[in-house]
């Protein structure tokens, strides 16, 4: 019975987002450009123990962010977090961890988290990881249409630890950015894909 009464919350409150895009369409482009801005986080990264890396890069993006802080000195260790399988015998991390091989990053400075499949399991993964080593503060890298809902679970996850998160975007190689979405299909679907999201995950994890 809770189930059916959360699907039918989480289908009235994705109808009722759909609306509100109709209506945008209506009032033109500062509130739809509103709609893209919501989903990208303001970058607050300090210098930190570690940086968290998330997987799910498109061309290397993150990674690329990453190593570009890491050779300014934001921290010393990159923590690379991805469970995925690209076959029954690689990992999507061990392409991240090749890519910032092949930029520069020593051996002694690359971590892997391999378990993690979503956002919400990069943030408990790495909690588990930051808390065995003792790391005091990390800076969270994603892509910049993913860092609003990144920072969500990560601030949910690290809740009640005494770890500092700070975060910092990498732009979608794929696009220029998100100004104007609503006339290329691919950042409509960024976008849209992104919002709908954001709306589950709050749902699932905000009560």
């Amino acid at each position: 019975m809770k189930k059916r009464k959360l699907n039918r919350f989480l289908v009235f409150s994705l109808g009722t987002f759909l609306f509100f895009i109709l209506i945008a369409f209506l009032v033109k482009n500062p509130l739809l450009q509103s709609v893209a801005d919501f989903l990208i986080a303001d970058e607050t990264m300090e210098k930190s123990d570690v940086i968290i890396v998330l997987g799910g890069e498109i061309k290397g993006e993150r990674t690329k962010r990453a190593v570009e802080l890491f050779n300014q000195g934001y921290a010393d260790v990159l923590l690379f977090s991805d469970g995925t399988d690209l076959s029954w015998r690689t990992k999507a991390v061990d392409e991240m961890v090749d890519l910032a091989r092949e930029l520069g990053v020593p051996e002694d400075a690359i971590q892997k988290e391999t378990s993690s499949r979503s956002t919400y399991e990069n943030a408990v993964f790495s909690k588990e990881i930051m808390l065995d080593k003792n790391y005091q503060s990390a800076i969270v890298v994603t892509t910049d249409w993913h860092s609003k809902r990144s920072k969500f679970i990560f601030d949910k996850v690290f809740d009640e630890t005494n770890i500092k998160l700070t975060y910092a975007n990498a732009p979608d190689e794929r696009i220029d950015s998100l100004k104007n979405w609503w006339k290329d299909s691919e950042k409509q679907q960024i976008v849209l894909t992104e919002w709908a999201k954001f709306i589950v995950y709050w749902l699932k994890y905000s009560f």
